[in-house]
């Protein structure tokens, strides 16, 4: 029993003993590494290579950010570009007819074809309301079917006034009236504004002139339209007072129309506006 507790108590001082002296040696160790100048030159060599390698990584990596940026700014600038074509493109398609010229406002939209102004004769009770701009080179039908006098019927149209001069231009009266139908390139929708000379906000002007309708004491019935202010006659038409469809300016009459805003006896301008 006592030699058995003899040598336990034994390896217990043997384990102490080389615990406390493995720590001495390793402090020694270092103490001795941490004065030798060689390794402290070795370290500092090893470090500056570390650093170096991580300086010329950054700046390999700064490098490619930078190619990235300027990929990411050369697709935003296509996206921007698409995303306008696509807009323009959604947004595209409202068409109007600009009477009294043979032009479409620059930049804003495409002539579709130029021709001119034709309805019903000014006087027949059963005649069409609407005025067209008819093309200058009409095809036809391809039929057998004779024409007879129970038909409809469609005229040219001129610039009318009680004077030579018209809303129209000098000497205007009786001229034929061209006409031009436009698509807007960006604009969906399309309106004719009466009483005004610009357009509301968030709209755009396509063109502006002076209201225009048939004689009130004329039997036929007519529509307003918008002819341009800086209306043209029809290059090659006549003067000759042939009538058919015309076109007057139009003013206001007080009474069941508010006066003010209103004014007795005014011409009426109107404003032809793009959203």
């Amino acid at each position: 029993m006592a030699c058995k507790y003899g040598r336990a108590h034994l390896v217990i001082n043997v384990l102490y003993f080389m615990l406390v002296c493995g720590s001495c040696f390793s402090n020694h160790d270092k103490r001795i590494l941490l004065s030798d100048p060689d390794y402290v030159q070795q370290q500092m060599t090893h470090l500056q290579s570390e650093l170096q390698t991580l300086q010329a990584t950054v700046q390999s990596q700064n490098g490619e950010l930078q190619t990235l940026q300027t990929t990411v700014q050369s697709q935003n600038v296509k996206i921007s570009s698409l995303e306008q074509q696509l807009s323009y493109s959604n947004n595209g398609g409202a068409s109007f007819v600009r009477w009294g010229r043979t032009d479409c406002p620059a930049n804003l939209t495409e002539l579709v074809y130029s021709g001119y102004a034709g309805g019903s004769w000014y006087y027949d009770t059963g005649a069409a309301a609407d005025r067209l701009c008819l093309p200058p080179d009409p095809e036809w039908l391809q039929t057998t079917v004779v024409p007879d006098d129970y038909t409809g019927r469609i005229y040219g149209a001129e610039y009318e006034s009680s004077s030579g001069h018209t809303l129209f231009g000098d000497d205007s009266h009786n001229e034929e009236i061209p006409c031009a139908v436009c698509r807007s390139k960006y604009f969906a929708s399309s309106v004719m504004i009466p009483a005004r000379t610009t357009c509301y906000s968030g709209w755009t002007k396509a063109y502006g002139g002076s209201l225009t309708s048939g004689h009130y004491g004329h039997a036929a019935a007519t529509e307003y339209l918008c002819v341009d202010e800086h209306a043209q006659p029809l290059v090659g038409g006549g003067n000759t007072n042939d009538d058919g469809a015309l076109f007057y300016g139009v003013k206001a009459f007080c009474g069941s129309l508010r006066c003010p805003p209103y004014k007795e006896n005014k011409y009426i301008s109107c404003v032809v506006c793009m959203k």
